[in-house]
């Protein structure tokens, strides 16, 4: 298989191909028979996950993959899938070619080994991915526009990823590991309840630990609480809504996704996006 050949199983979508990056989707239910594993990734790619699930990639451990995070792997990759609800996987992948891939992950010193964690969701890049499909549902597409905003993403995020290494001790790897299962778990449970009240305690119990430890370890892994955390998953659904266009009605969107009013929607969103989420919807 070659750099512009693609095997394409019956629930992708090839959205866009240059000699430097690809953008295409995969939308498989939970029941459907390519959920369970993907064999052998045609490309080096970097993933947007819409909905939640348990990914392991090649012989690694299940890791939980909230919708908004990032997650890197290299062509020849096999990926196993274990639901959280009947939706299944769909995401959003970003190919880059393979040599770009190889040097650009050299330029931060991250093996393939090291780029294989899940980034937390981040607001910003969640937005700028999500304008980014939106222009390639346009015509024509400017293939210059397009190249330029994958690979700055894709530069930022191997930056992010290898100060997230750097910040790791080796010397702590199992601890780690112990940690990052405990806060897989809490974060599974803080998204099949993100709009529901939930105490420290139900969620600590989720994750079969202390709300004492809980609350440390979570912070030492995600850089967050878990009320930041659980709030910007709430502001990524409210984004995805604002730029697909399937937000008429703001005091109901708020309402949808945990906040008091549409005021504290507004109030929230404008902190986090530098604007309110009617200015946003004016952008788009």
């Amino acid at each position: 298989m070659t750099w512009s050949e693609d095997h394409l199983e019956p629930v992708e979508r090839l959205l866009f191909q240059s000699k430097l990056v690809k953008v295409g989707t995969f939308r498989c239910g939970a029941d459907h028979p390519c959920f369970p594993v993907s064999e052998s990734l045609d490309n080096d790619v970097f993933v947007l996950p819409q909905k939640s699930l348990w990914i392991r990639r090649d012989a690694g451990d299940y890791l939980f993959v909230e919708p908004g995070a990032i997650l890197m792997h290299r062509a020849g990759s096999t990926l196993e899938r274990r639901r959280t609800s009947d939706l299944g996987d769909q995401t959003c992948w970003f190919g880059v070619q393979p040599d770009v891939f190889v040097e650009t992950l050299r330029r931060y010193e991250l093996s393939t080994r090291e780029m294989g964690g899940a980034l937390i969701a981040d607001l910003h890049i969640r937005y700028r991915l999500a304008l980014l499909l939106n222009q390639l549902k346009r015509q024509p597409v400017d293939m210059l526009a397009i190249e330029e905003e994958v690979m700055t993403l894709f530069i930022e995020i191997c930056e992010r990823r290898a100060n997230q290494v750097r910040n790791s001790s080796a010397a702590r790897l199992g601890t780690a590991k112990r940690q990052r299962r405990i806060v897989d778990l809490a974060r599974s449970y803080l998204d099949e309840h993100l709009t529901e009240t939930v105490s420290l305690e139900t969620v600590a119990s989720a994750a079969g630990t202390s709300l004492y430890h809980l609350c440390r370890v979570f912070r030492e892994q995600t850089g967050l609480t878990m009320h930041t955390y659980r709030m910007y998953q709430r502001l990524g659904h409210v984004l995805d809504r604002l730029v697909n266009g399937r937000a008429a009605n703001l005091t109901e969107l708020a309402l949808d996704h945990g906040f008091s009013s549409h005021s504290h929607l507004s109030r929230v969103f404008q902190k986090q996006m530098g604007m309110s989420p009617s200015a946003l919807r004016g952008k788009i």
